[in-house]
């Protein structure tokens, strides 16, 4: 099998698996120099009395996973790659301590915490640099062909254009059953174009569903086992979101789009968990409400709690309640979307929005039964109505209970303008679409992530 035709998920998987099988690598050489150095025997007999030490793999992967690590955006930037490993790296240094404090004595040497950490950064960052200069190869990049019409086309180019293990090489021509080289010549047939460039995938969207030109063509390389993929669950998978502009005329591809009342167990559950953790959440403000309360009094004048009316499931309307982390004149009578670095937050409100302190009150709103632990951020009925009319299935997203955490929220930054709108409900739609506990408890241990790293906004 050619390298090329390794689909996306199996890319990820081999990097996973290195990642994986490196850093266990590592942990064998740190111990084989701590070994050589101290005159203990490199034995097996010895790895069995440091055995407690292998747990920091699957931790690595487990933080690296919940941290993003392994997203497609993160995966072929080197930048974001290097971030997630300081993140991590971090986060294991605590591991090593936690782990140091309660292991049997001498089974943790304080000398292998320095030289794994050496050679994991060597072997992993080595690995992930590897994989950033193969994906650029043009022995590892998927070869497709974007069968789209106009403007839609050009979207598609530019979106792959992101990910280096795409690889663009043909467009169809003025009749979508023909193709034409992405860096000129004349068009030929669909069919006859997939055996002459090498084509591992066809990617179709949404006007060109129900030609039958187009199908006819389609359903030819599809025998030949080329890999027949509408672009917005290439979309999706590749970015966590729905695209709306993909999804106008072929909007089915937003099912199984599923309501928070599905089945049975599911909601049971959630609702069990909201339940628990809005105790939990009380309980915690409970404690530190003193001190935060004195805090708000002695930075800004105003109340300690604020409350707005936010549009919850079903488009009906609720009161939230908040710690106040803006001036009392933050918006005199007109709603303002919040922004980075917006200059009516208090000195103290900025260290509780970083530490998502302010959003505890609305526990109290999940103990009601008009909120969820998990889901999309309940927006104000101001811009609802805007919104509404300026982004196609806007209202979708008021199909499940709204959320202290969701999708859009630990990925996403500030809503201030509708595209910004629109790439949360892109997030929000991918969340409702794939509901489910294991997705929900991904999205609370990146919430959690973000509040300890005081990544709040």
């Amino acid at each position: 099998m050619r390298l090329s035709a390794l689909t996306p998920s199996e890319r990820r998987a081999v990097v996973i698996i290195g990642d994986l099988l490196l850093l266990t690598m590592a942990l064998l050489l740190a111990y084989g120099l701590w070994a050589l150095r101290s005159g203990h025997p490199f034995t097996v007999a010895f790895l069995k009395k440091k055995a407690v030490w292998f747990v920091l793999p699957p931790i690595w992967f487990f933080l690296a996973a919940v941290g993003g690590l392994y997203e497609y955006r993160n995966l072929v930037s080197l930048q974001r790659t290097l971030r997630g490993f300081a993140t991590c790296g971090a986060i294991i240094l605590i591991s090593y301590t936690v782990l140091y404090f309660f292991a049997p004595k001498e089974s943790l040497p304080r000398g292998v915490v320095l030289y794994h950490a050496f050679f994991s950064l060597g072997l992993v960052g080595g690995w992930r640099y590897l994989l950033l200069v193969l994906h650029g190869n043009p022995l590892f990049r998927r070869r497709c062909v974007v069968v789209a019409k106009g403007e839609e086309r050009e979207g598609v180019i530019s979106f792959l254009g992101q990910y280096p293990f795409y690889e663009v090489v043909g467009v169809s021509a003025e009749a979508p059953e023909m193709i034409m080289p992405l860096q000129g010549g004349n068009s030929v047939d669909l069919p006859s174009f997939v055996r002459t460039f090498g084509v591992d995938e066809i990617l179709v969207t949404g006007p060109l569903y129900s030609d039958r030109e187009v199908t006819k063509a389609i359903v030819s390389c599809g025998e030949k086992g080329i890999t027949i993929t509408p672009f917005p669950l290439l979309y999706e998978e590749l970015t966590g979101r729905v695209p709306i502009d993909h999804i106008r005329e072929g909007w089915w591809y937003l099912l199984p789009f599923r309501a928070a009342e599905t089945g049975m167990l599911y909601p049971m559950l959630k609702r069990t968990a909201d339940v628990i953790g809005a105790i939990l959440g009380l309980s915690f403000l409970g404690l530190i409400l003193p001190w935060v309360a004195l805090a708000i009094k002695l930075d800004s004048k105003g109340p300690v709690f604020y409350r707005q009316v936010r549009v919850g499931r079903g488009g009906r309307t609720f009161t939230v309640w908040k710690l106040r982390t803006m001036r009392t004149d933050a918006e005199r009578g007109k709603a303002v979307w919040a922004k980075e670095k917006d200059p009516r937050v208090t000195r103290v409100g900025r260290w509780l929005r970083k530490a998502r302190f302010d959003e505890f009150p609305q526990c109290w709103n999940i103990l009601k039964g008009e909120m969820s632990i998990i889901g999309p951020r309940p927006e104000r009925p101001e811009f609802v109505k805007e919104l509404r009319d300026l982004i196609p299935f806007f209202e979708l997203r008021h199909s499940v209970k709204p959320g202290m955490a969701g999708w859009a929220m630990v990925n996403h930054g500030y809503v201030a303008t509708v595209e910004d709108a629109k790439a949360r409900l892109e997030y929000d739609l991918y969340y409702i679409k794939h509901q489910s506990l294991w997705f929900d408890a991904l999205i609370f241990l990146r919430a959690l992530l973000q509040l300890f790293l005081f990544r709040g906004r």
